[in-house]
């Protein structure tokens, strides 16, 4: 277990340092200190590597979001929600430095698109049910796609966050009056 979780370790180094097309297998086992085929003993190839550390990414992130995203459809303060959730998921990002470019790959690398749509369809549904919960009027396509959006616009925002250097506190700010104002249309 722990020459996997080294594996893991030095790759996402790796990803942060070079991102996703400075990962090679040779690079992993030099750095997690192992010979190359160790490395190929648990991944046969850097797809593999690339699956494990967003499985692993998105369990850690939804074990945290899930219960903060069911919250919706009774939170007493809609406002206050907003606030917590954003913020929660920027501290879930600023502890996971990989996440960002983690997403990227699993958008730009063709055999990852599909995983990542499956995860993706997965969240979206969960949402969509509890948006459908709190706001009753709201049609079933209408709350999928409110989902989509409030969902992949704070992904982008932390996305930037995480890898541009104009990332502030303003926009961090300016980002949940956005999602608390669209989150109060779907009531109307």
């Amino acid at each position: 277990m722990a020459t996997f979780s080294s594996i893991l370790d030095a790759s996402t180094q790796i990803i942060v340092e070079r991102g996703v097309q400075g990962l090679n297998t040779n690079l992993v086992a030099e750095r997690a200190g192992v010979n190359i085929g160790t490395v190929y003993h648990y991944f046969p190839d850097k797809t593999a590597i690339l699956v494990e550390l967003y499985r692993t990414d998105l369990a850690r992130r939804l074990a945290h979001l899930t219960e903060k995203l069911r919250e919706v459809s009774s939170a007493p303060d809609l406002n206050q929600w907003t606030s917590d959730v954003f913020t929660l998921a920027l501290e879930l990002r600023n502890d996971h430095p990989a996440t960002a470019h983690l997403r990227r790959a699993f958008r730009a690398v063709p055999e990852l698109v599909e995983l990542d749509r499956a995860e993706t369809d997965e969240l979206l549904d969960f949402f969509a049910s509890r948006l459908r919960m709190r706001f009753t009027l709201l049609s079933a396509s209408r709350a999928r796609a409110a989902a989509r959006l409030l969902i992949e616009f704070t992904s982008t925002i932390l996305d930037i966050n995480q890898e541009s250097d104009w990332a502030t506190d303003e926009l961090i700010d300016e980002s949940i009056v956005a999602l608390r104002s669209y989150l109060l249309t779907l009531g109307e």
